[in-house]
């Protein structure tokens, strides 16, 4: 990984700078700076945009507790904090920021920096993956819809889950909701895609998802699904497992090596029949995983059903598989959170600073994907190290 500023200045600027131009974005402080502050003005001794960027820089450098992310921002020189208008001699108390965090409004949060986020993903092209042959028609990408709980936060209704949509090439969340409490994900979903535009969109999510609502929702914004189908929607399902498999032609086989197992996935495609229960459907799969322990030697065999609304033709065979393997980005970016970020041990746990903090590792593990790192730790030990180019990286240096 580059260690010079200039070199390191020119890797964070790839993606952007030929379509681009870096100087119409803001910077993420001012960006930040533009949600509702909690504060009352008198008092008020911190910025709220750069004192959340330099928890960012905290957060990037994997910072996991308030008092880490404190004394990170204590560190830095009297002259930068000055020039991002904070005080020179800082002596803000974890107790101080938690409670800041604690008061501020998540939904302002999420819609501020993911629509940072997908600013500068409108310039990252597309993987080929997901990208038809056909010259003419729009390049599809993969979005996947998927929560996640935050174990260690409490409220009086139990803990804060969130429901969001991640891109499957760069692991950018483009929106997150939080899922009421005593509810689920199912009524979230639709305030959470309303505001995105979905026409290039292919939405992946698991059964839970699998809604006639949610399908119709889809289309009508111009966009796709794949949804896997499971005994939840018990009609579909029995029709889908009824369906002339074994007389069906293979379209597509993987095999690959890794993390101690080697796994075959065997993929069917038939065009559902006119009476398939579910609206928009245009074609049923059928995957077959056959997975070996390298170790062990045992094998598992899992089948899974799912549809699609994508036509015949659209994509290839093996760009289809690609998105249904693409949905796991989603779970990838919530074990980097979990292992990584160390999200499920962090004992933060007052109003919406848990959420806060979910939403400042999205934006640490979104921005370092999108400037091209492809191991987050060795991202981590970098930004630690070097730390003027996580300045750089957010804007407040030049």
């Amino acid at each position: 990984m580059p260690s010079s500023t200039i070199d390191v200045l020119s890797r964070h600027l790839e993606h952007v700078a030929l379509t681009y131009p870096v100087s119409d974005l803001p910077t993420l402080a001012e960006v930040l700076d533009a949600v509702p502050d909690p504060r009352h003005r008198r008092g008020r001794r911190y910025r709220l945009g750069p004192l959340l960027a330099l928890s960012l820089l905290a957060v990037l450098s994997r910072a996991t507790s308030l008092a880490k992310i404190t004394r990170f921002i204590a560190g830095y020189d009297p002259d930068l904090r000055i020039q991002l208008g904070l005080p020179a001699t800082i002596r803000l108390a974890a107790s101080t920021l938690g409670r800041l965090l604690a008061r501020l409004d998540g939904d302002a949060f999420d819609t501020a920096t993911c629509a940072y986020l997908a600013a500068i993903t409108i310039c990252h092209p597309p993987e080929t993956t997901t990208q038809t042959t056909t010259a003419a028609r729009t390049p599809l990408l993969g979005l996947a819809v998927d929560g996640k709980t935050l174990r260690g936060s409490r409220t009086c209704d139990g803990v804060t889950h969130l429901l969001a949509a991640v891109r499957h090439d760069t692991q950018t969340v483009l929106a997150q909701r939080q899922v009421e409490a005593k509810s689920n994900e199912i009524p979230a979903f639709t305030p959470l895609l309303s505001g995105l535009d979905l026409s290039a969109m292919v939405i992946t999510a698991d059964a839970l998802h699998t809604q006639h609502e949610h399908a119709r929702q889809i289309v009508a914004a111009g966009g796709h699904f794949l949804f896997i189908v499971k005994a939840n929607q018990p009609t579909l399902h029995r029709r889908l497992k009824a369906l002339p498999w074994r007389e069906t032609v293979l379209n597509d086989r993987t095999d690959e090596r890794g993390h101690g197992r080697r796994e075959i996935r065997r993929l069917k495609i038939c065009t559902t029949r006119p009476d398939l229960p579910f609206p928009h459907a245009a074609q049923a799969i059928q995957i077959k995983r056959r997975r070996t322990d390298l170790k062990t030697g045992k094998t598992t065999i899992i089948t899974i059903h799912a549809i699609t609304s994508l036509p015949p033709g659209r994509i290839t065979h093996a760009q289809l598989a690609a998105l249904i393997r693409g949905h796991w980005s989603v779970e990838a970016l919530h074990h980097i959170r979990d292992v990584t970020h160390r999200e499920d041990a962090c004992k933060v746990r007052t109003g919406g600073a848990p959420w806060i903090l979910a939403g400042l590792r999205n934006l640490a593990v979104g921005l370092t994907r999108l400037i091209g790192w492809t191991n987050i730790t060795a991202a981590i030990d970098h930004y630690r190290s070097h730390p003027a180019d996580g300045l750089q990286l957010l804007g407040l240096t030049t």
